[in-house]
């Protein structure tokens, strides 16, 4: 309990430090330049919260079932405190459906990697402040790849994960409010439960470039292929599946037809 008390201590360190700097943002930028700024905030809080739950698993012995209450209890926290995508498979979804221009998306793209590494560089300062012991002589080096399968089956298992996010994700207007983030908790749990053990369940490119980019197990296209491509081919199936077609690489008539025939 005490390892679990020092963790709770430090995450919610980081998520006041990040939602004190998202109330802080809106008096000095505006517009894109505060949903930038929102980006890497979030995506930064997102990333270290998860370091942390990763120094749980390796070196904290948790309880597996503990280790998805977990993961429940932060997807609903980030759910009521981000303000941004913080994954850029959201960000390409409104470039594809043409909900937003080529710029806005790379800017935005850009600012989530940003966070991204970022989120690498203060995460050490973070574990320096000791509130667990798991903290001592523990660097984002020391983590190894959660792949256990071949690549083409990782990327199969990433693909269907993000899939099934990024479906709920378009249908979650038809929630109430309320039940919105227990509801988008319970699916990640159930995708950590069902793919954890086989890649580590991450389905979202910039937080596998915080986690997984430098641990030992992987080479690069391993972990490109399996952590960004296969994200990126869910998201490609999931706009097929719910609009019948890719807007950005289809005519103005046939999206036309599409929406009719619905």
């Amino acid at each position: 309990m005490e390892v679990l008390w020092g963790s709770a201590l430090l995450v919610a360190v980081i998520v006041l430090l990040c939602e004190g700097l998202r109330f802080l943002l809106p008096r000095k930028l505006h517009g894109l330049h505060l949903e930038l700024a929102f980006e890497v905030v979030s995506t930064i809080q997102l990333c270290c919260c998860t370091w942390e739950l990763v120094l749980l698993g390796v070196r904290g012995g948790l309880d597996p079932l503990l280790s998805l209450g977990l993961t429940y209890l932060m997807t609903v926290i980030h759910c009521l405190s981000l303000r941004a995508a913080c994954n850029p498979c959201g960000s390409l979804q409104h470039w594809l459906r043409k909900e937003a221009s080529g710029v806005d998306t790379t800017l935005r793209l850009v600012a989530q990697f940003a966070g991204a590494a970022l989120s690498r560089l203060v995460m050490p300062f973070f574990w320096k402040l000791r509130l667990s012991h798991l903290h001592e002589d523990w660097k984002t080096e020391d983590f190894r790849s959660p792949l256990s399968i071949g690549p083409l089956s990782g990327a199969g298992v990433e693909m269907l994960s993000a899939l099934c996010l990024l479906i709920l994700l378009r249908n979650l207007g038809k929630v109430e409010e309320q039940l919105r983030p227990h509801v988008v908790a319970m699916l990640i749990t159930g995708l950590v439960y069902a793919g954890g053990h086989l890649t580590g369940a991450v389905f979202n490119p910039a937080l596998a470039f915080s986690v997984l980019l430098s641990c030992e197990g992987n080479t690069f296209l391993e972990y490109a292929f399996v952590y960004w491509l296969g994200p990126i081919i869910g998201l490609i199936l999931s706009i097929l599946l719910l609009d019948g077609c890719i807007p950005k690489l289809s005519s103005d008539e046939k999206i036309a037809s599409k929406k009719k025939f619905k």
